[in-house]
């Protein structure tokens, strides 16, 4: 550490973060990660980061940036900096990198609009001085000699050179404060800084020896003995003047930041490594600490009686939180709940046998723990936390008991700080944040083999579901921080939390399933398959097994002599996109293609849907809402996104889906809602007033495009601009229409062009977001939302290109995710106020389904359209379609 005069005083260590990126761009070349993302900058800057921090171990410490936007010197004099050129190209994008670095390092960030980080630390020097801290600044920037004091000092870790008082008098000639003067007489090139003709630095300090300041020394000018350097003062006069207020440090800046915030923080360790690893430094991987997780066992009680499950509600209340982690048999709508792990803030861990079948084995009878836990689950002022919240609802109805007050479910908030994190484990996140390793969970029965969990002793199981309880307890207050700092804390709160009840309630009523009707559609279908697959094998000349890629290739390649327009692994590839071009060429790829849809249609579907009915002749579909890197919800067993909407066979699936005896399905459905979130954001004017006048979009886009009336657009015409409409959002290429439309690439380009001259506001928010994803390193929702964009700076064309489709699609995409969650909340919320018996079944897309009895249907028809176009407001209409009737296929 530098000495310091004030032995014990805490140190504030001040890095200039701007000065370090510079030195790090210029001292490190040609550093890349394998998809070509430039990353010297962000090694070299990050490397002297943490040897800053481990040579001068302060106890606080911040870095602080230059803010992008004009600064008061430039308000002054505009030749300031002006000479400067930008930033070079590579370098732009690895200042959102270094952000991201700075998060994970866990280190304080400071910036302020209009000042840049100079006046920022003088003024943060100042305030520490008085009270009490040493102060340490870490730059290689000579203007900061000027703050230089007894109780202020500064750091050169490239040349590893200390500065204090008296370094400045032996360097200089002059005394610290008078490095402004000093600045004002010599100029300053790399600011743009006028110096006085003919005065250099030994003139300098003669005149500051000789009159102390510059202020002085325009009152005093008779004094100065060469004339023309008297000459030059004289006629420079204002200039001198302007320069000292260019170079003069403003100490006084009003910074919303207390001193004691700045204390130094542990690294968040699992955010370093993923960032680490992203970048591919993997020496930095190496330096961080390689010992292996911490075994985490908590000591559990086992509560198998009134008294203690009383007890530890009451302990629950008071403290007003309790984590709880399930250990259960069985699909969550309809399983077996053995048992709960229970963790409360106060570090006390729990476990409570509910269903355990070993001989002599204690536990609490269901009825028990209904009597007495039951209330404290339903009291939505006892926050509840946990891993995987809708799980344990659904759970938890089978026994009639009702969760309220859901907050900290930690695989939720995982996902939001990571949505492209394919896993948020609980398991995995503990080992991660915590370096603690989980006791793991019991083998469970498969077929013959081990034995099912309720089989396991309390005993077992207490350890292993207590430690888990515990680990959600210990993960929840890092990771609401964490969303805090990413302006993520309002999203979860208001939005994503309050979901799950109701993805919960809706995974629990489930959705009929007439399986006579089921099984009809499956029949005609099977029928269509073996025609398509005779229409195959006619144009192939041949039988073949069409499942086959390799006999199948061998027909199309050898037999039929078609070009191979791409490889796999194995050889020539067979996959859609190359049969949709073959298709042009011969007709066997099309009946193929036509053949392939039908058959995944009937073995993803009508095969599977029958054993997926439950006893209660429903389909309880699981909605996943940790999945997506957009934020749309998922669904699985089955998956209900896949159905077409707009094929015949997908109509005949839906109308599968019916309501109960003596009620209806409705269906309310957002109307183009991307396009008109596209209208919102775009600020296109033309595109706004095609929405205000609730014309047909593509319609008018197509009489846009081709210069022609609306009502002489031909089919064609419209068949184009709708898949210009819906693919731009999408980042649609002129290859990717070409191929869509099956015209040529430079029609196709033409056309995008067209459309981009008559919608300017489009092409002009497609590319500013591009660019302001590739500074910040993230694209955002409307609400918030956020997606880290890192592949935006890669080298690599292809991987650049397909980031840049992400980044203009998920604020839209994301948006609208977040349009649908918001109108799942605000429906369910007005059917309970009104008291309708209506409930929500499922989310699709942009789809809300609801049952309805017969006296309800048109309410909530009305409720529904009124709740979802209202939602939040646009400078477009949202437009809601409803309609209703027995099945889904009727509603839709």
């Amino acid at each position: 550490m530098v000495p310091s005069p004030s032995a014990g005083a805490p140190v504030l260590t001040l890095i200039d973060a701007s000065n370090f990126i510079f030195r790090a761009y210029h001292a490190i070349q040609h550093l890349s990660t394998s998809k070509g993302v430039p990353t010297n900058a962000v090694y070299g800057f990050t490397r002297m980061v943490l040897k800053t921090l481990k040579d001068l171990e302060p106890t606080h410490v911040a870095l602080v940036f230059d803010k992008e936007s004009r600064t008061e010197r430039q308000k002054l004099d505009p030749n300031y900096k002006a000479n400067r050129e930008g930033p070079p190209p590579d370098l732009v994008p690895q200042f959102a990198l270094i952000r991201r670095v700075v998060e994970a390092l866990n280190l304080p960030a400071l910036e302020m609009a209009g000042w840049e980080a100079d006046d920022v630390i003088g003024t943060l020097a100042r305030r520490a001085k008085a009270e009490g801290y040493c102060v340490l600044v870490v730059t290689g920037d000579k203007d900061f000699v000027q703050i230089v004091d007894e109780d202020v000092r500064l750091f050169d870790p490239m040349n590893d050179r200390r500065t204090g008082p008296a370094d400045v008098k032996e360097r200089l000639g002059i005394e610290p404060r008078q490095m402004r003067d000093y600045l004002a007489l010599i100029g300053d090139a790399i600011d743009n800084v006028a110096k006085v003709p003919g005065i250099g630095p030994k003139t300098a300090v003669e005149l500051l020896t000789q009159f102390n300041d510059v202020e002085t020394l325009l009152t005093r000018l008779d004094e100065v003995k060469k004339p023309k350097i008297r000459q030059a003062l004289e006629s420079h006069r204002d200039s001198l003047q302007l320069a000292k207020k260019l170079v003069t440090f403003n100490t006084e800046l009003p910074l919303d930041v207390k001193l004691e915030d700045l204390a130094r923080r542990p690294v968040h360790e699992a955010k370093a490594r993923d960032l680490f690893s992203e970048l591919e430094f993997y020496k930095l991987l190496q330096e961080m600490p390689t010992e292996a997780p911490t075994p985490l066992a908590q000591t559990t009680e086992t509560v198998v009686d009134a008294g203690g499950l009383k007890a530890l509600a009451d302990a629950a209340r008071a403290e007003g939180r309790v984590f709880l982690i399930p250990a259960y048999e069985g699909l969550p709508y309809a399983a077996e709940l053995v048992g709960l792990g229970v963790a409360l803030p106060s570090g006390k861990s729990a476990y409570v046998p509910l269903g355990h079948r070993v001989l002599g084995s204690a536990g609490v009878a269901p009825a028990q723990f209904s009597e007495v836990f039951g209330p404290l689950l339903a009291d939505a002022g006892v926050k509840k936390g946990g891993h995987g919240l809708k799980s344990l609802s659904l759970l938890l109805s089978s026994l009639g008991l009702v969760l309220a007050g859901s907050e900290d479910d930690v695989e939720l908030l995982s996902y939001l700080l990571n949505p492209s994190r394919r896993e948020h484990a609980l398991t995995d996140l503990a080992r991660e944040r915590l370096r603690a390793e989980l006791p793991p969970l019991p083998a469970v029965a498969e077929g013959k083999k081990g034995r099912a969990l309720s089989d396991h002793t309390a005993e077992e199981l207490a350890p292993v579901y207590g430690t888990r309880a515990d680990a959600a307890r210990r993960l929840a207050p890092d990771l609401w921080e964490e969303l805090e700092r990413a302006g993520l804390a309002k999203l979860a709160r208001e939005l994503e939390v309050p979901l799950l009840p109701l993805l919960a309630q809706m995974e629990r009523h489930g959705v009929k399933v007439d399986l006579g009707t089921l099984a009809g559609i499956s029949a005609i279908v099977d029928g269509e398959c073996q025609t398509k697959l005779k229409d195959v094998h006619a144009a192939a000349g041949r039988e073949f097994n069409v499942g086959s890629n390799q006999q199948l290739a061998q027909v199309l390649y050898t037999e039929l002599q078609l070009p191979v327009l791409k490889r796999g692994k194995t050889g020539p590839s067979t996959d859609q996109e190359v049969l949709e071009k073959l298709a042009q060429q011969h007709p066997v790829a099309r009946a193929i293609i036509e053949y392939r849809t039908l058959s995944k249609l009937k073995s993803t579907y009508l095969d599977t849907l029958p054993g997926l009915v439950a006893k209660d002749g429903r389909i309880h579909t699981t909605y996943d809402q940790a999945a997506t890197a957009t934020g749309r919800l998922s669904s699985r067993d089955p998956n209900l996104q896949n159905i077409p909407i707009r094929t015949e066979v997908g109509r005949q699936i839906r109308s599968a889906f019916v309501a109960e005896a003596g009620h209806q399905l409705v269906s309310a459905d957002y109307s183009q809602v991307e396009l008109r979130l596209l209208a919102h954001v775009a600020e296109d004017p033309v595109l706004i007033d095609a929405f205000l006048n609730d014309q047909d979009i593509h319609s008018r886009t197509a009489a846009e495009v081709f210069g022609v009336p609306p009502e002489q657009v031909t089919r064609d015409q419209r068949r184009v601009a709708k898949m210009v409409n819906f693919g731009i959002a999408y980042g649609l290429s002129a290859h990717g229409l070409s191929g869509r439309l099956d015209i040529p690439v430079e029609e196709a380009r033409d056309v995008i062009e067209r459309y981009f001259t008559r919608y300017a506001g489009i092409r002009r928010y497609l590319e500013d977001t591009v660019e302001q994803a590739r500074k910040r390193g993230y694209v955002e929702t409307l609400f918030g939302r956020r997606r880290l964009m890192g592949d935006l700076l890669s080298k690599n064309r292809n991987v650049a290109q397909a980031a840049e489709r992400a980044a203009i699609n998920m604020p839209i995409q994301g948006t609208a995710a977040d349009l649908i969650k918001m109108a799942m909340l605000a429906v369910d919320r007005a059917l309970r106020e009104r008291g309708l018996k209506a409930r929500m079944l499922l989310q699709v897309h942009d789809e809300l389904l609801f049952e309805a009895p017969d006296a309800e249907v048109d309410a909530v028809k009305a409720l529904a359209q009124e709740c979802m176009s209202s939602v939040t407001q646009l400078k477009v209409p949202l437009k809601v379609d409803v309609g209703a009737g027995r099945s889904w296929a009727d509603a839709h």
